[in-house]
């Protein structure tokens, strides 16, 4: 179910503007951790009018995510330099939940053309979408990159929001079998989820969430440890299955599943196949899925 209005909540920065004010009036804030019944949605747009990348934050976010050093960004990166952006959406009068109380369930990355760390872009950010769900209520929120009004990268995060109880882990998943894919063979890497995690991605990318930094702030929302950032999972696997990714414009589908504890142990699995390729991030014995990919070309 979609809700929206005719009021639009627009605001237009010269530049990226503060994560620790954005992180103060959420602590502060007041909003509910679930919209009540009834509520009439109204859209929000947001909009950094030029953006210098810096090709230092890029290499440490190389270094964070596995990922190798090519002339071209990395899919996932540019959601790294947005987020004090989506951190002023989600505290914008007209965004109607608390930060600290959404679960990210899925995202779509779409790469329309190459960017190179020296092109200066264009930022942009929207929300209008309220779903409910039998499980609760989705939010979807629109991130686009243009360079010269081209559209060049643009991405959807649908978040869900759980309520004041504690998050449930969930069924253990089954194991995840190779032969799924049994004509393309299955590239592994083990990977380990360093107790540092947490904080390395959170000084990259300005996400502070205290479930993703100590055992201690963590449990304050239910969890029984620090819980890896999802979009650092994101991109460990992407790092992880550079080699075997499309060339070119593409698309990036992922659906979060159970939490990357920190520290802990992962192992990514990537299956070339005709279309694309699968990846997957699951526990070592490989009964617990923590996420699933799919990255396919666009026409």
């Amino acid at each position: 179910m979609a809700v929206t209005s005719s009021s639009l909540e627009k605001h237009t920065f010269n530049g990226l503007p503060s994560m620790v004010s954005a992180y103060a009036r959420v602590m502060l804030g007041k909003k509910p951790y679930t919209a009540p019944e009834g509520i009439t949605i109204s859209p929000v747009e947001l909009e950094v009018r030029r953006i210098g990348l810096s090709a230092r934050h890029l290499q440490q976010y190389l270094s964070i995510c596995g990922a190798p050093t090519t002339s071209v960004l990395p899919p996932a990166y540019l959601h790294v330099v947005a987020m004090p952006i989506h951190m002023q959406l989600f505290v914008a009068r007209n965004f109607p939940v608390k930060v600290l109380g959404l679960i990210h369930l899925r995202n779509t990355i779409r790469v329309l053309k190459p960017i190179s760390v020296e092109v200066p872009l264009r930022l942009r950010v929207y929300f209008d979408t309220m779903r409910l769900t039998d499980f609760g209520q989705e939010y979807d929120f629109l991130t686009q990159y243009d360079h010269e009004g081209e559209v060049v990268w643009e991405e959807v995060s649908t978040m869900f929001a759980r309520g004041n109880g504690p998050p449930k882990e969930g069924a253990k998943r089954p194991v995840i079998e190779r032969s799924n894919h049994p004509d393309t063979g299955v590239f592994s890497e083990s990977i380990d989820v360093a107790p540092d995690t947490g904080w390395r991605y959170a000084r990259n990318s300005g996400d502070f969430n205290p479930i993703h930094l100590t055992a201690r702030t963590a449990k304050m929302f239910g969890f029984k440890q620090s819980v890896a950032h999802g979009m650092w999972s994101l991109g460990r696997c992407l790092g992880s299955a550079a080699p075997q990714l499309p060339a070119g414009r593409i698309q990036v589908d992922t659906q979060f599943k159970l939490p990357v504890y920190v520290p802990s142990q992962a192992i990514v699995r990537t299956w070339p196949i005709a279309s694309g390729v699968d990846i997957s991030m699951c526990t070592p014995r490989g009964d617990r899925l923590h996420l699933a990919m799919q990255v396919r070309p666009l026409a």
